[in-house]
């Protein structure tokens, strides 16, 4: 034991490597095994792989919530396997390789004055968030925009590569564009220039390769309050308590039909934008230059997440892959949110797919493990908005100078 513990201390990439492939293996063997659990949403992906083979986007699929970008990405899964489903795993697991790269690098780079084992956490929050996750983090689409996510955070003092990173990643799904409030104030407008012009360009080339590629926009504007969401707990808990639940399946996700599910839905959106209202203009009068970048990017994700009218599973891709962007700064205070959110993503993987049928039929287990996911997230948005804005009220507050008494 002494002796593998010795390896690890002066081989300490080596290990994480080692530990991130065979959990990786694990996961691979995983989903394929249990595919009728897994797999669903990626034979979705093979039938629009399809179509953008013949260069025709998914017009008019309820199921299609994706902006152009990532129909490149689908079409490219048909041409790196033998065939679009396993394409998929194979891009999936290249992104997630690629995004425990980032975070070594970055690792080693921001503690290279004085490396230790114990600077490699932020990558090892990935290999073990990854586990946390479980299958369903290679089987969905979200590990794509969350590898150009956390390449803008590592990036941040690069502000035209950060900018470049969320701007592919907004072509993506468009919450990587958030990672740009965590650029300092004198660096944002070259992040948000090279994002927008990765967008615009982007979105042209998309356009003359394919047609279709914005109707996204309005597939979905109508979308309820889905189940797993924060604002629909408590339907889902007084379900537990034998209150009839109405449920409905729409856009491939059980919504909530009950008096009251759409105020609760517009309030939510309405607090979420306010909230990242404020942080973004806390932003603009140089109010959060003292807080780390990672920290804003963080809170901001978990505002999105906690006040969206979805919450589906695989969110807990884009929370961990921000979290453990966010701790490689030492200025970092949310490492121990982090470790909450690596738990939720745990009890979230138990909860989908196992007792997801008990969870629909609101079941007392499968209602306390929801409500401890819904929990351990509120309580790390709570947390994650005060640590980025409680400095900014400090700043704000009076000086107060002690004076000498008179001799």
């Amino acid at each position: 034991m002494g002796r593998l513990r010795g390896y690890s201390d002066r081989h300490p990439i080596a290990v994480l490597i080692a530990a991130w492939a065979t959990s990786r293996a694990l996961l691979i063997a995983a989903t394929f095994a249990l595919a009728d659990y897994f797999l669903p949403d990626v034979y979705l992906y093979s039938t629009w792989t399809i179509l953008l083979d013949a260069r025709q986007f998914p017009v008019g699929d309820a199921y299609w919530q994706y902006p152009p970008g990532a129909g490149v990405l689908f079409a490219l899964s048909g041409l790196v396997g033998p065939n679009p489903v396993v394409g998929f795993v194979i891009l999936a697991v290249l992104a997630d390789a690629a995004i425990l790269g980032l975070l070594i690098w970055a690792a080693r780079r921001q503690h290279r004055d004085r490396y230790s084992p114990a600077s490699m956490w932020s990558p090892w929050a990935w290999v073990i968030g990854g586990i946390a996750i479980g299958p369903i983090m290679l089987a969905r689409f979200d590990l794509f925009p969350t590898l150009f996510a956390v390449a803008a955070i590592v990036a941040i003092s690069r502000p035209w590569l950060s900018g470049l990173a969320a701007g592919l990643g907004g072509l993506l799904k468009v919450w990587p564009v958030l990672m740009l409030a965590a650029l300092p104030r004198r660096q944002l407008w070259r992040g948000v220039a090279a994002a927008a012009a990765t967008a615009v360009i982007g979105t042209t080339l998309i356009a003359v390769w394919a047609s279709g590629g914005v109707s996204f926009l309005g597939e979905q504007g109508e979308r309820g309050l889905q189940i797993e969401s924060v604002g629909a707990l408590p339907y889902v808990v007084a379900g537990a308590f034998g209150v009839e639940q109405h449920v409905v399946l729409r856009y491939g996700a059980f919504e909530i039909v009950m008096p009251g599910a759409v105020t609760i839905g517009l309030a939510l959106t309405l607090i979420g934008a306010l909230l990242i209202g404020v942080i973004g203009l806390q932003r603009l009068r140089g109010r959060l230059e003292a807080v780390a970048p990672g920290d804003v990017a963080l809170a901001l994700v978990l505002i999105s997440v906690a006040t969206s009218r979805v919450f589906s599973p695989q969110y807990s891709v884009w929370i961990v892959g921000v979290a453990a962007a966010a701790s490689i700064d030492r200025r970092s205070r949310l490492r121990r949110v982090t470790v909450l959110l690596i738990i939720m993503a745990a009890v979230t993987s138990v909860l989908f797919p196992w007792l997801y049928g008990s969870f629909l039929e609101t079941e007392p287990l499968a209602v306390l493990f929801h409500f401890v996911r819904i929990s351990l997230l509120l309580v790390c948005t709570v947390t994650a908005t005060c640590v980025v804005l409680v400095p900014a009220a400090v700043d704000r507050m009076p000086v107060i100078r002690r004076v000498a008494p008179p001799r």
